[in-house]
């Protein structure tokens, strides 16, 4: 079995905080970019059943019938387990029911929804391209059509939010009851339109106290809607956890095809182009698009096990790591745990996971395992 996740770079408009490979788009690049997808993956050959795909982006939802076809021919290449999940990553104000019905025959069945807030004046602020009526819209015509595996991404701690806007946003989850939720916290990334922004104080940055205030709410809320949370961010109905970010959260293997994607194969991670020209330019060339390859040392795959799988609220089992690594892993981090525990940070059992207030510290957590 394998997990592929394929990156459609272009946009639209450039969100303020976003720093993923992304190009505002162009009708005939995104053509030229599309054929050059297809010829990467066929450069693989990839003959194991998936059990995850991933459409992600940049913004997959632009792509238009046409290039939905296009799109379609390269999933045709693949082939499927049984039981499997396939997402693609949707803006609200892109969505149709010629496009549902397109994404229905390509077999996704899960529909990833980048609201990030209902709020007016924040949609403003991330530059956005929706409104609150469309995302209503929006999510009632995917349920019409029979998609049942519904994600939607809201951030808060975005600057000027407050917190009666965020139990704003969360009653606003509570109406459209879908079922799977990725809440995250605003982090201020280099070479962004709120970088600039905040170099310039124009914004500020919500406190540190209030911004844990905000994520106890987002915690507590969503339990008492019936959400499971079960990974730092993430918060999902019994049956409908994210299979696809798991593998990730798991440090299992998956592919990567697109400008600037990565992929995992073999204890190796590699890393695309992420410059649509020079990509395309070495697709044409029959060359793999890889811009660098890093082999994982045994070393840092256990660190990687540390820093991926405490993310999970279910944390990591004890047993499996040992067997997997031939280590006694409590030997092996003693330092690292006993200063976590010291700090109240996590808890250890059968299996290392973070205590509740370990889930507001997770950054000094992961440090010590970099």
């Amino acid at each position: 079995m394998a997990s592929v996740y394929i990156h459609i770079p272009f946009c639209q408009r450039i969100c303020s905080y976003c720093d993923f490979p992304k190009r505002v788009s162009k009708t005939i690049e995104i053509d030229r970019y599309l054929d050059a997808l297809e010829k990467e993956v066929n450069l693989y050959s990839i003959e194991e059943k998936l059990e995850t795909l991933y459409i992600g982006g940049g913004t997959p939802s632009l792509l238009t019938i046409s290039q939905l076809s296009k799109l379609k021919k390269i999933v045709s290449r693949f082939t499927f387990a049984n039981k499997y999940e396939f997402t693609i990553e949707c803006n609200p104000e892109h969505i149709t029911k010629e496009k549902l019905l397109i994404y229905k025959e390509l077999g996704i069945n899960r529909i990833s929804l980048g609201v990030q807030t209902f709020n007016k004046r924040l949609l403003k602020l991330l530059n956005r391209g929706h409104e609150e009526s469309i995302i209503y819209q929006t999510v009632n015509l995917i349920k019409e059509l029979g998609f049942k595996n519904i994600n939607i991404d809201i951030i808060f701690a975005i600057p000027f939010q407050t917190i009666e806007d965020l139990k704003s946003d969360i009653n606003h989850i509570k109406n459209l009851d879908i079922s799977h939720v990725s809440a995250y916290s605003l982090i201020l990334e280099e070479k962004t339109v709120f970088e600039k922004m905040f170099l310039e104080n124009k914004i500020s940055l919500v406190e540190n106290e209030v911004e844990a205030k905000m994520y106890e709410i987002v915690i507590t809320s969503l339990k008492e809607l019936g959400y499971i949370h079960y990974e730092i961010s993430n918060f999902a109905r019994e049956g409908y956890l994210s299979e696809h970010n798991q593998v990730y959260w798991k440090n299992q293997e998956y592919y990567g095809f697109g400008m600037g994607a990565s992929g995992y194969i073999n204890h190796e991670r590699y890393y695309n182009e992420d410059k649509v020209n020079r990509y395309i330019e070495k697709i044409n060339l029959n060359q793999y698009p890889i811009k660098s390859k890093d082999l994982i040392s045994i070393d840092e795959f256990i660190k990687e096990e540390f820093l991926l799988g405490l993310r999970l609220i279910d944390g990591i089992s004890i047993k499996n790591v040992n067997e997997k690594f031939n280590i006694d892993v409590l030997e092996y981090f003693n330092e690292q745990l006993q200063f976590l525990i010291k700090n109240g940070w996590i808890s250890i059992t059968d299996k290392i996971k973070l205590t509740y207030e370990g889930l507001f510290y997770g950054n000094e957590v992961f440090e010590q395992f970099i």
